[in-house]
């Protein structure tokens, strides 16, 4: 019986010796970061979207130049094709080279069409792989400099506080480093 109270007693102790310790351990930090809106309001995420659709607007501004030689071309058939019936063997085979002539635009406008919206999409995921990066980065960084254990996309998120949130402090690093490197740039330039 003596035995029995004792091996209880040392076991309560030691139950103690390993609880007590695990009521004062740090708190698990864990925190949502949203990537769209970095992306959407940083000035890093909005230089890119900027360059993306300069790029975008001269594919459109060539495609457009491209579609009204064509339209002139169209026009020109149509004319012919009208007095193709009654007039001479030259204008028929003015007829035929214009549309000729007619069948190469278009299929060089849809290929350089192709060509263009592949050319973009290249552009565009080589310039979110990038900024993705230095997005995650700098994620890291803010993790082990306070201590998260995890940081997660708000996307694959059903809900979590807004305390936990950091993404305007994400924006706002970004932000500095981002304003930082245009300096270093124009102190490079001439």
């Amino acid at each position: 019986m003596h035995n029995l109270k004792l091996f209880f007693l040392v076991h309560f102790f030691i139950i103690i010796a390993f609880i007590i310790p695990s009521y004062g351990a740090d708190v698990v930090k864990i925190s949502v970061v949203d990537t769209q809106k970095v992306l959407d309001t940083s000035l890093l995420g909005k230089q890119m979207t900027n360059e993306l659709n300069k790029l975008h607007t001269g594919f459109s501004a060539d495609l457009e130049a491209k579609g009204k030689e064509i339209q002139k071309l169209q026009e020109e058939v149509e004319k012919l094709s009208l007095s193709k019936e009654t007039l001479s063997e030259a204008n028929k085979e003015k007829f035929d080279k214009t549309t000729r002539e007619l069948r190469i635009k278009i299929y060089d406008a849809e290929k350089l069409k192709e060509k263009y919206q592949n050319d973009f999409k290249k552009e565009e995921i080589k310039r979110l792989k990038y900024t993705t990066k230095i997005i995650k980065e700098i994620i890291a960084e803010i993790g082990k400099k306070e201590g998260y254990l995890l940081i997660k996309n708000t996307r694959g998120t059903l809900y979590s506080p807004e305390e936990i949130d950091i993404t305007d402090k994400v924006i706002k690093l970004l932000d500095s480093r981002y304003k930082k490197e245009a300096v270093k740039e124009r102190k490079k330039k001439p």
